[in-house]
Formats: C-alpha cells, sequence, structure tokens
C-alpha cells in the first residue's frame, strides 16, 4: 500500500511541517545505527514541537517501508500508574508493529485489544507475538506489577531478538512523574533500554530528562524556530487559515512569539475563526490580546496551573507570587519565601516547584527562585490573570489598557530585535581567544586609523600582519552576557551586546594569570564621542568592581570607531577601542567567522528573467556560481541546478502570467541554500494534479522529483500565483 504524504500519526502535513528538517534526518540516522550509541535523548521547552517532530519521523519511517520498524509512544496524563502506562505501552506497539508490517494504518483507527492484535499478526509474527502476549498475561494472573512492567517495556527488545530492528520513540517523559504507586515508570526504562541493542528517544522536558538520565547519552535540545524559519511558518499559517498578512506583521509575530510554533499557530487559528487579517500591528495585538483573554494562548497556561492545583486559591497564590517577582522584585528570591507565602503545605509547595520549573515557569537554582522577564507571552498571561482575578479589576478595562500597552510595545519589539541581530557577537568572538598573537592595530582604533582607514580589506590584511606591534591574546576558558554576571546591566544594553570572559594571560594557570575582558558594544552613527565612551567605561569598571574582577581589560567596540576625545579616555582607562571594520578583520585573523555565527544571516540574491529562450540556462549557471562561492558540493549543485531549470521550464509551459516573467531569489545562509521561484497567472488549485503527476515526461518537475533532489519542498499559492520555496542543506 502506497501512503504517499498521507499522515499517519503527524497532525501536519509533511510539507507544511517548517524548520525541522535537520532534527527529523538525525533521528531517522539514529534509527538506522549511524550515531555513536543506541540512545538518544530529545530535550526541549514545552511548546516547541518536539512531539510532532517524533510523530512526523514515525510517519516518514512507516512510508519508506525499510528495515527499521518504527514505534512511537506518547506518556498521557491520563495515565495514573506505572503498570495503567505499561499496558497501554504493549497494545500500542503490538498495533504499530503489526500496522507497518501490513502496512495497514488503518489498524491505529480500530484500537483493538491485546488479543485480538494476534489474530491480526502475520504468520511470521506470529510466534513471538503470542510468546510475549502469553508471558504478559502469566506475570497478571501471578499479580506480579514489577514482573508485568518489565515484560512489557522490554516488548520492542524481545521482537528485536528475531533480527528485527526497532526504533523506540518514547514521547513525554515528564508526564511520568506525578505517576502513583511504588514502581518508578523512569527507573524501569533507564534499567532496559541502554543496556538493550536497540535504537531508542526518550524525550521530554529538558530539565526533567536531563535531570532523570545521566550518563552515555547522547542529546539533541530542540531550540526555537529560527526568525527565517517562523517567517516561512507564518505565511504557511497564512494560507491555511486564508488570513492576510503583511512582510511587516510576518516579522512582528516571528519576532514576538520568539520562535515558538505552537502560539505562532494560535494567533492564525484565531484570526481564521474570526475572520481577521493580520495585515497591521493593531489586528495583531488584538488577536493576541483576545487570546491572553480566554482563548488558547489563555488555556494553555491554564491548563498548567490546573495541574498545577485544583485549588483556585492555590493557583491565585501562586501566580500572584510570580506576578510579584516580575514586577516588584526583580531578582532572585529564596524558596523560603515563596513558601511562607504560598499557603500550602510543605511536601505540596516542593511538588508545586518542581513541576513549575519542569515546565519552565520558571528556574530554581541554588534554592533561588528566578522569573525570567523575556518570556514574554508567559509574563503577559500572568499580568492580566492576576489584575482579573486577584485584583478583579474591569475586564473591559484591562483589556483596553493591555491591548493599548501591547501597540506600544510592538515597534519596540522590532527595533530590539533588529538591534540584537546586528549585535557583532561579542560572547562568542570572545570564547575564540586562545593565545593567538595579533597585531595591536586590530584593537587599537587610533592606530588602526592612523595606517589603514580607508584601504580595501585585501591591503590591509597584506599590510596588517607585517606589523611589528602585537598583542598576545588571553586564553578563555569561560564567557557570558554579562547581564548574567551583573544583572543591572540590562537596563542600559541588550544582553547580547556585552559579554564578559574569564581566562588566563598566555595559558600560565597561577591567580597571577587570570584576568577577566569585560566588552560592549555601543551606539553610534558617527565616531563615538567623550560622554558615551566614559558612560560604557564606567558601567564595565562597575561590573568589575561589583563582581570582584581585579585584574581585567575592558573592550569597547563601536561601528565607526571613537574621537580623538575618546580615544583618551581609553587610553587613561587602559581600555581597547575597536571600529566594526576591526571586528570583521579580527575574526577573518582569528578563523572564528563560523564559530560566532558571521555567516548564519542568509546573503539574498535575486534575479528576473523572461520566459523563454532558453533563459532558465543562465539562472542555472549564475546559481552555480553563487552555490561554488558558499562551498557547496559539486554534486548537490547539480542537484540543486536540475531541480532550478524544471522549475524555470514547467513555469515557462504552464503559466498564464502576463507579464512572461520569472522571479527568483536565492537566500544562502551558513548550511543551506533557499531557492524562491514565482510566476504570475498560475495557482496550484487549477493545476495540482498536473503539478504532482505530470503526463508531459521531462517536461513536467513532480512533486516526488523536486522531493528527491532537494531536503525541503514547498508549494505556495500567492495572490496572482505559485510560488515555490525548495531548500538544500550543506552536508
Amino acid at each position: 500500500m502506497n501512503f504517499g504524504d498521507e499522515k499517519i500519526l503527524a497532525s501536519v502535513n509533511a510539507e507544511n511541517f517548517i524548520g525541522r528538517t535537520r532534527e527529523t534526518n538525525a533521528i531517522a540516522a539514529h534509527a538506522r545505527g549511524e550515531r555513536r550509541t543506541n540512545a538518544l535523548l530529545l530535550l526541549h521547552a514545552p511548546a516547541l514541537g518536539a512531539s510532532e517532530l517524533l510523530r512526523q519521523t514515525y510517519d516518514r519511517l512507516f512510508r519508506e517501508n525499510g528495515e527499521v520498524i518504527p514505534f512511537y509512544f506518547a506518556i498521557k496524563k491520563s495515565d495514573k500508574s506505572a503498570k495503567q502506562c505499561a499496558v497501554r505501552f504493549l497494545q500500542t506497539f503490538l498495533a504499530q508493529t503489526i500496522a507497518f508490517r501490513r502496512q495497514d494504518a488503518k489498524i491505529f483507527d480500530s484500537s483493538p485489544e491485546i488479543c485480538e492484535l494476534t489474530e491480526l499478526a502475520l504468520p511470521s509474527d506470529g510466534y513471538w507475538i503470542d510468546h510475549l502476549v502469553e508471558t504478559c498475561l502469566r506475570e497478571t494472573r501471578l499479580n506480579d506489577e514489577r514482573a508485568f512492567i518489565r515484560q512489557a517495556l522490554s516488548a520492542p527488545l524481545r521482537a528485536a531478538v528475531n533480527n528485527t530492528k526497532f526504533l523506540v520513540m518514547i514521547d513525554n517523559l515528564h508526564e511520568a512523574e506525578n505517576f502513583t504507586g511504588e514502581i518508578s515508570f523512569i527507573e524501569e526504562l533507564g534499567e532496559i533500554y541502554p543496556r538493550s541493542s536497540v535504537n531508542f528517544v526518550f524525550a521530554g522536558h529538558r530539565r526533567f530528562v536531563y535531570e532523570k538520565f545521566r550518563g552515555n547519552y547522547e542529546s539533541m535540545e530542540l531550540q526555537p524556530l529560527s526568525f527565517s524559519e517562523s517567517g516561512i511558518l507564518a505565511e504557511s499559517l497564512a494560507e491555511e487559515f486564508e488570513v492576510k498578512i503583511t512582510d511587516q506583521t510576518r516579522d512582528l509575530i516571528s519576532a514576538q512569539f520568539v520562535g515558538n510554533p505552537l502560539f505562532t499557530t494560535f494567533i492564525f487559528q484565531a484570526a481564521g475563526e474570526k475572520g481577521k487579517d493580520l495585515s497591521s500591528f493593531q489586528n495583531v495585538e488584538k488577536v493576541y490580546t483576545n487570546e491572553l483573554f480566554g482563548g488558547r494562548i489563555s488555556k494553555f497556561y491554564d491548563a498548567f496551573f490546573e495541574e498545577l492545583s485544583p485549588d483556585v486559591e492555590t493557583q491565585k497564590n501562586f501566580s500572584g507570587l510570580i506576578f510579584d517577582a516580575l514586577t516588584l522584585e526583580k531578582e532572585k528570591t529564596p524558596i523560603e519565601a515563596w513558601q511562607k507565602r504560598s499557603g500550602v503545605h510543605v511536601a505540596e509547595f516542593y511538588r508545586a516547584m518542581r513541576f513549575l520549573n519542569d515546565n519552565e515557569i520558571f528556574r530554581i537554582s541554588s534554592n533561588l527562585v528566578e522569573v525570567s522577564d523575556e518570556k514574554e507571552v508567559l509574563n503577559d498571561y500572568i499580568k492580566v490573570r492576576f489584575r482579573l482575578e486577584t485584583l478583579e479589576e474591569n475586564r473591559a478595562s484591562v483589556f483596553g489598557e493591555t491591548l493599548s500597552e501591547f501597540l506600544k510595545r510592538a515597534p519596540e519589539t522590532m527595533a530590539k530585535f533588529y538591534r540584537r541581530s546586528s549585535a557583532i557577537g561579542l560572547r562568542e568572538l570572545l570564547s575564540v581567544f586562545n593565545c593567538q598573537e595579533t597585531p595591536l592595530a586590530l584593537l587599537d582604533y587610533e592606530r588602526f586609523k592612523e595606517k589603514f582607514k580607508g584601504k580595501t580589506d585585501a591591503e590591509i590584511l597584506a599590510e596588517i600582519e607585517k606589523e611589528q606591534a602585537k598583542i598576545v591574546l588571553p586564553q578563555i576558558i569561560y564567557t557570558a552576557h554579562t547581564v548574567a554576571f551583573y544583572p543591572p546591566l540590562k537596563q542600559f544594553s541588550e544582553k547580547e551586546r556585552s559579554a564578559i570572559a574569564l581566562g588566563f594571560e598566555e595559558s600560565v594557570y597561577t591567580t597571577d594569570g587570570e584576568i577577566v575582558w569585560l566588552a560592549a558594544e555601543i551606539d553610534s552613527k558617527l565616531e563615538a564621542n567623550r560622554e558615551v565612551t566614559e558612560f560604557w567605561c564606567d558601567r564595565l569598571e562597575m561590573v568589575a568592581l561589583m563582581c570582584n574582577f581585579p585584574k581585567n581589560q575592558i573592550w569597547l567596540v563601536a561601528p565607526e570607531g571613537f574621537s580623538p576625545e575618546a580615544m583618551e579616555v581609553l587610553i587613561q582607562r587602559n581600555a581597547f577601542g575597536s571600529s566594526k571594520k576591526q571586528i570583521e578583520l579580527l575574526i577573518d585573523h582569528l578563523g572564528a567567522a563560523d564559530k560566532i555565527g558571521l555567516k548564519s544571516a542568509a546573503d539574498e540574491y535575486e534575479m528576473i528573467v523572461p520566459m523563454g529562450d532558453d533563459t532558465e540556462l543562465i539562472v542555472a549557471q549564475t546559481l552555480e556560481d553563487i552555490a561554488r562561492r558558499h562551498h557547496f558540493a559539486p554534486k548537490a549543485i547539480n542537484q540543486i541546478k536540475t531541480a532550478l531549470v524544471e522549475a524555470c521550464i514547467n513555469a515557462t509551459e504552464h503559466s498564464l502570467s502576463p507579464d512572461r516573467k520569472i522571479y527568483q531569489k536565492f537566500a544562502v545562509g551558513n548550511d543551506k541554500i533557499t531557492i524562491t521561484i514565482s510566476n504570475r497567472g498560475l495557482r496550484l488549485a487549477d493545476k495540482q494534479a498536473k503539478e504532482i503527476a505530470p503526463e508531459e515526461g521531462r517536461r513536467g518537475w513532480g512533486l516526488n522529483l523536486m522531493k528527491t533532489l532537494m531536503d525541503e519542498v514547498k508549494f505556495e499559492q500567492v495572490d496572482d500565483g505559485t510560488r515555490i520555496s525548495m531548500t538544500k542543506y550543506l552536508k
């Protein structure tokens, strides 16, 4: 049976699952045994789509119908004990295994009992399945709960003895925290699987999983979507829910929800249901505000507090504590202070605090509770809930004031995002310092300006290495954003624009050899003046004093360097001052471009070519030059060119374009190239059947061909035509 792209366990179509190709490929490679161990931990913060990632991987392996049988099992909140969960584990394993062997996903829909499943098994599987079921039933009759649980959980291991390969994916491990009974589900898993040869993935909230599983495990931490991936997701959701957006609102949604796919989806679902467009900041914030006042986002966080405690007063007490930490205390608070104000018994209090910590509502470290002001959606929810429930303020008044606040914040959010995006990566740059002998002119702006300003990069690099004045950089052993050491600094600068580096001079590991570099990137359209230079020297000297860094080096970076008066200040303070050009040259000198992510921002190229007359060959040659410049392998270049040529031919032959032009954009990042091809006059709905199953031989570029040549393929209907995005990763 050929499933094509039919969903099996996944909730979204594969082509609409944005930004997780690398992770899906990694888990698929793990299934084939290509990793160092058979154990893989998938760590994630709540609401980042880990379950969907595993379900997508399951569907992919199921459709491939290869040697590896995928098994996906998610622990549910409704599972109350290890035994109850183990029964469902065994039933799910048998159902999925038999469905895979028969290539019949309908078996999932019928939810057969264990005894019914034995009758559905293929004859070749009948013996081991019957033996497994009989063993589990015997343990049940003997009322040996631990033995039954072990037998059920080890079912994939027993099946693997019959020369069958499995990938076992166990999801939502954090839900096992509240199981009743003496037997620990997590401990049993930890005893059974690491000792086996079966490849497995344990997935759950990162703080919980990291605490429970330590040792010889490889781990993969799921990150939020990147800004560009969030934008692609927003565009995909806008099409799916028929919601109008603009480039500006797409960027606002991407920045405001910080790459969270769930909250992004919520916004578009809400807008689509209410027939609202998201074409202005006002509309985006109005839909978002409605989400906080009883929408999906509100219900998402309500569920946390309901699981925390069924008692409404207890929920109010904890939300009040978090609100105070956000608005009044703004610093780490002793956990004892929270306990006194919580209104619950000690045992219940610490259970609740572990739950909130594991779900990243806050962080507990060394008996101190820290609430982050960077979790904007959570903080907005807490503030709204506190005002409505605890202060009992008028709902209409709170709604209006909240919406007004969000509208004022929206442009600030974008400005802050753009400033963070433009940061040069001081922390990452400092981390590559390792006793390199470096021309002083790369750190000293006065020396650089006198000898090199105005020359080309090639001329500077050729001459600067001949400089007699050198400095030996320290060996840096640890770096962090300055606000991690001294939180008050965040009122003056984004955390990405200042860093502290701990190290040793010339790798001399003595107290006298210790040194701390304090660096900050400062704003100035022209050369930084005396006042701003003094201000930042004062700030960093205060950090050094408060953090007890007696031997330190201050380093300021300004885009256009420093005025003569500012240089006098730097000399007096024994500080370095550099321009952005010096930083670029220093990065090149140290060979640190990849380390600091200098290539992470995509280089974009755009072309508009007429249809016909073999213009696709011109495009292909241009693309080849671009791909070679960015070090793509010859095989990958040929695959990209083939996909591009076929796309151009199809656009030419089937388009009803009035302007007879093809619009193309090539975006090249540090690890991938994304090609976007647009034309006017042809919509997928008009040509979908022909597009997917072309009838004209080589002149059709079917979906299967595109997926074979490229790593990601996405079709989109735009207002007056069709757009296809194709991505190839640099591997």
